[in-house]
């Protein structure tokens, strides 16, 4: 009963100073359909503007003096009190408590489900789990003249975006290049090349791959500008040769290359799997003879005395 009156005396003293908005409005609602609770509260807000002197006294906060003022009125005219009054007034005020318990509830609730969807979305694949492409685009170039911007070139070698392409320059064997963003491991990822090939002779070649930094900060290259660590495609005038990471024979075809061909190449990375397309047929669908640590940095390469013909028309990234 003493702690009842201690919450009591509070709340009426929190609602009379203008503290507590929600305890004003307790105090009239306690007291708009009840003539006798009308009164005891016209009486407090009378002896409260008779200690503070002023009837616009709330426009500012009160005084550390004015309130514990009030707070003796309110305690010497409690027991002149009508007797359903305490009950009414700790009852709204536990219905405020019991609300504002719930909003804290429901609020705890949304952010353990937002935790919990946020972790589903970003977690690392468990072990032989497949990752899911969504086909969303993170990168999209009609390679038909445009600035080259958002490359890496890996030699010497110029490339030159037209109307027709992008194709190597200059006279050295071989040229590459990827893209200077790389891409995590955790979710799935497609690269996607259009390109138009000459009649390969036995020294030239195309390759398609992603490169593999293995946690590194840029993937690494060996001295023919091919990447150490890499899911490729290797297209030359015998066939196509798939290699998985440390240059693993995963797939091989044979495949006559006539002169101007057009090739659509899709490289899957699916986590432990992997899943090459060549215009549309499936030449590659399986586990990696390792895992990828990632970040790939999807990339083209060319070699041999026709490489400046062979023209890339597009590339699009996926994940």
């Amino acid at each position: 009963m003493v702690d009842d009156d201690v919450t009591l005396q509070e709340l009426i003293v929190r609602a009379l100073t203008g503290r507590d908005q929600q305890a004003r409005k307790s105090l009239d609602a306690a007291a708009a359909s009840d003539p006798e609770l009308q009164r005891f509260c016209a009486e407090l807000d009378e002896v409260v503007t008779t200690l503070a002197g002023s009837t616009s006294w709330r426009a500012a906060p009160p005084s550390p003096e004015l309130t514990a003022m009030i707070r003796q009125a309110v305690i010497s005219r409690l027991p002149a009190a009508p007797p359903h009054f305490r009950t009414v007034m700790l009852e709204a005020d536990l219905g405020r408590r019991r609300a504002r318990k719930r909003l804290v509830l429901w609020v705890l609730l949304g952010l353990v489900l937002l935790a919990a969807a946020i972790y589903v979305c970003q977690r690392p694949p468990r072990e032989g789990e497949r990752l899911r492409l969504t086909g969303k685009a993170v990168f999209d170039a009609p390679l038909k003249g445009e600035p080259l911007n958002g490359w890496e070139f890996v030699t010497a070698a110029p490339w030159n975006s037209a109307a027709e392409g992008l194709r190597a320059g200059g006279a050295t064997d071989v040229a590459a290049l990827h893209l200077k963003d790389g891409f995590d491991c955790a979710r799935a990822l497609a690269f996607n090349v259009d390109l138009r090939v000459v009649s390969l002779d036995d020294e030239t070649a195309v390759t398609v791959f992603l490169a593999d930094a293995q946690g590194g900060v840029q993937p690494l290259f060996g001295p023919a500008a091919r990447p150490r660590a890499a899911l490729e495609l290797d297209i030359t005038a015998d066939g196509m040769f798939l290699y998985g990471p440390s240059h693993a024979l995963l797939q091989s075809q044979p495949a006559a290359i006539a002169s101007g061909m057009f090739m659509r190449v899709r490289m899957e990375y699916l986590g432990q799997e992997a899943r090459v397309l060549v215009n549309g047929k499936v030449l590659f669908e399986g586990a990696l003879p390792r895992p990828l640590q990632g970040p790939l940095y999807p990339g083209m390469r060319v070699t041999g005395p026709k490489k400046n013909e062979i023209a890339f028309n597009s590339v699009r990234v996926e994940r």
